[in-house]
């Protein structure tokens, strides 16, 4: 089963109900995990990890949209010991990104992270990727930045492919500055202790 943790806050709803019905209509045996009004994303993923029962865990937003053969791309790639890392498309159809950059990457390619990132629950244990670091953002390159310690590289994974409607109610862009110091301070320091 895959668990499907999505944030959310009030004034969100029709994005999270698009959400809802994308991963309906496309994800065969999973439960959507509706963590709502947590202070940040991260720490929703965070308690929705802690509720999550399958054996893997994808951590989404309210605005995005899943397409069909995402989930069985994401496991193949896992089975192969990476962190798939999606193509993420605008809700107009042009590229969000692919893997972390805007340029269409063949499947395979290296990658520095993975947005909506899904893994195993043994990876998860075995990376330590839990918890995650309680700021807004950056909790997608927390989790490469875990795997990569243990040796697990982020690859493109084009066929793992989401629609991010990228809806402003409620976002702290404000925040993201503050959030990268955050993220570099705590990757320095688990960097010195691995």
């Amino acid at each position: 089963m895959i668990s499907v943790i999505v944030p959310t806050i009030a004034g969100r709803e029709k994005w999270l109900e698009k959400c809802h019905d994308s991963y309906c209509a496309t994800t065969e045996d999973f439960e959507f995990i509706v963590m709502r009004d947590y202070p940040t994303c991260n720490q929703g993923w965070n308690a929705g990890i802690e509720e999550a029962k399958g054996d893997f865990i994808h951590l989404t937003a309210d605005d995005i949209e899943a397409t069909p053969g995402w989930w069985q791309a994401g496991m193949e790639w896992i089975a192969k010991g990476h962190l798939p890392g999606p193509r993420i498309i605008n809700s107009d159809g042009t590229v969000q990104s692919c893997g972390d950059t805007v340029d269409e990457t063949p499947t395979g390619t290296w990658t520095e992270l993975t947005r909506v990132p899904f893994f195993s629950r043994e990876q998860m244990d075995t990376f330590g990727i839990y918890p995650i670091i309680p700021t807004m953002y950056f909790g997608d390159s927390w989790v490469s930045h875990k795997a990569r310690l243990h040796g697990c590289e982020t690859v493109v994974v084009r066929e793992m492919c989401f629609v991010h409607s990228f809806a402003n109610v409620g976002r702290k862009d404000e925040q993201l500055w503050d959030d990268l110091k955050v993220f570099k301070r705590a990757k320095q320091r688990d960097g010195i202790r691995s």
